[in-house]
């Protein structure tokens, strides 16, 4: 029988693991399950939430470390994982019942390495409502490089990864902090993603501690850094792809930078785009440079962001 490994890293949630834990537990579906927790140097209540409530589950396993942040919690659930598929769950989402079980027919029905879903955020989950849907497939990329550079492809809890894809990829990218997209992208060599417009998860619309929120600049960053080591490390991949990638890192980063500090870069950025465009193998030298622009010593940076470029 298949075996999904849920894996849900843990910082600073103990207003929502409650209602975490409980969507984890019912689950439902035909497969085996694993459960992975990862205490990521919490200073609140998280660890001992997470003790109490799991302490009658089965096949369940709670890692406490120091913090280090998303990238490197998620990776280490996954180094001990033993299941066929990884779910990840993000510390402070809800699954509808039906998340795991609609995903993973998905991604058996079309062979793929990962499966996307829809994802609403929401003010308050006593008032979630699930719909048990039928499975509305609206598309599969063979090749998903291209879109994942373009579209940026991220997520945790709306998606279902292959444990093997993730093996041969190496999964998370553990010299950044962010976990997901670096994980898609290296996916995105692996074989096909499809994608589903079911609402399988739920995130709190309005929490400013969640990096998609408050931590902005070290998203984006790492959305760029993400690029800059994939390049690095496949260096044999289509010329044309590396220069989607330098247009969108650019790209993202004039617009942070414009819209944050209320000036243009034309001679620093807009430079960069214009020899992206006329000249070849510059591409980790652009990457580079988007990725610096979020240094600015104007941004106050949060505590726990991290710039990483090596």
């Amino acid at each position: 029988m298949t075996k999904i490994s849920f894996i849900c890293p843990v910082f600073n949630k103990e207003k929502y693991l409650p209602k975490v834990l409980e969507s984890i537990k019912n689950q439902v579906g035909d497969f085996k399950k694993e459960y992975i927790f990862i205490n990521d140097g919490s200073t609140d209540n998280s660890l001992k939430l997470l003790k109490e409530g799991t302490k009658k589950w089965k096949n369940t396993t709670i890692i406490n470390q120091t913090n280090k942040g998303p990238a490197k919690a998620t990776q280490e659930g996954i180094h001990k994982s033993k299941g066929d598929f990884i779910k990840l769950v993000g510390g402070d989402d809800v699954m509808s019942p039906n998340c795991t079980k609609t995903l993973l027919e998905t991604i058996k029905k079309t062979d793929s390495v990962a499966v996307f879903s829809k994802y609403e955020l929401v003010d308050n989950y006593e008032k979630l409502i699930f719909n048990n849907e039928k499975i509305n497939l609206y598309k599969t990329l063979s090749n998903p490089l291209e879109k994942t550079i373009t579209s940026t492809f991220s997520g945790t809890t709306p998606n279902l990864y292959s444990k093997v894809a993730i093996h041969k990829s190496k999964g998370c990218d553990t010299r950044l902090f962010v976990e997901d997209f670096s994980l898609v992208l290296r996916l995105s060599n692996q074989g096909s993603f499809s994608f589903i417009n079911n609402i399988t998860s739920f995130g709190p619309k309005s929490d400013q501690t969640r990096i998609m929120l408050g931590q902005k600049a070290q998203l984006l960053h790492d959305y760029n850094a993400a690029l800059y080591y994939f390049i690095k490390e496949n260096p044999s991949i289509n010329d044309r792809y590396k220069k989607i990638a330098c247009k969108k890192a650019l790209g993202r980063a004039e617009k942070w930078y414009r819209r944050t500090q209320k000036k243009t870069i034309f001679s620093e950025i807009n430079y960069l785009r214009i020899l992206n465009y006329f000249t070849n193998k510059n591409e980790l030298f652009l990457l580079r440079k988007s990725c610096e622009t979020f240094y600015s010593k104007k941004d106050d940076k949060p505590k726990r962001i991290r710039y990483m470029i090596v």
